[in-house]
């Protein structure tokens, strides 16, 4: 009798815990954010490591190098060639949105710019100075390529107004508004490798009695480091 009981008691004891596992409900898997015309995920930015970086607070360390050519000559003008050095420190305003190839994202980078200057017989020695640098990155989640425009202002000093018998220059402080394009290409989550088109004017909007300013176009090559995690 007492076999029987016991045996009764276990039976039920398993009926109630396989009724308890029954009951629980599990979430189900989350769903990809939005499926493409073809069926498949559509990654967002953020789901790329290469380009993990690009969203809105972060910022990145960037050095560049090249040359810069003066353009015409005669009438006042003369050679006016530059090796620069840039250094920056950029911080991304916005993060990638947008559809297509527009779809990127705004930074502001702040820049020192430092020059020798090694072609002209008349141009002095030395262009040195701060810029401000507004880039907009087309940031495409499945690419490693990331191109970009830019526009920035800035000023410089350089000792090429010393120097006699021109009209290009004519003080010490001149205005440098530039414009560029170029691209980088991401290496890893955190560094990449640049490359960029450079227009870069010099003038001083007739503050002094020389003016005719300087234009120069050129090429520019260098690295990025991205801070921050994912």
């Amino acid at each position: 009798m007492r076999r029987t009981l016991a045996a009764a008691l276990a039976l039920g004891l398993l009926a109630a815990s396989w009724n308890a596992r029954a009951a629980v409900s599990y979430p189900a898997p989350a769903a990809p954010e939005s499926v493409d015309a073809k069926g498949g995920v559509a990654l967002d930015t953020e789901s790329i490591p290469e380009l993990a970086l690009y969203r809105e607070g972060t910022n990145e360390i960037q050095v560049m190098s090249g040359a810069l050519f003066s353009l015409g000559s005669g009438a006042g003008r003369y050679t006016f060639d530059e090796a620069p050095t840039i250094l920056s420190w950029g911080w991304m305003l916005t993060t990638p949105k947008g559809k297509g190839i527009f779809r990127g994202n705004v930074e502001v980078l702040v820049d020192l710019y430092a020059s020798g200057i090694f072609a002209g017989p008349m141009s002095g020695n030395v262009v040195v100075g701060p810029n401000v640098f507004v880039r907009y990155n087309f940031v495409q989640p499945n690419w490693r390529i990331v191109p970009y425009v830019e526009g920035g202002l800035g000023f410089v000093f350089t000792d090429s107004y010393t120097v006699s018998g021109q009209s290009m220059v004519g003080q010490a402080i001149e205005f440098t508004p530039q414009a560029g394009a170029g691209f980088r290409y991401m290496l890893s989550k955190h560094w990449s490798i640049n490359a960029e088109a450079l227009f870069h004017h010099m003038s001083n909007a007739d503050m002094a009695p020389r003016n005719i300013g300087v234009n120069e176009v050129g090429g520019l090559v260098g690295f990025s480091y991205l801070l921050g995690s994912d």
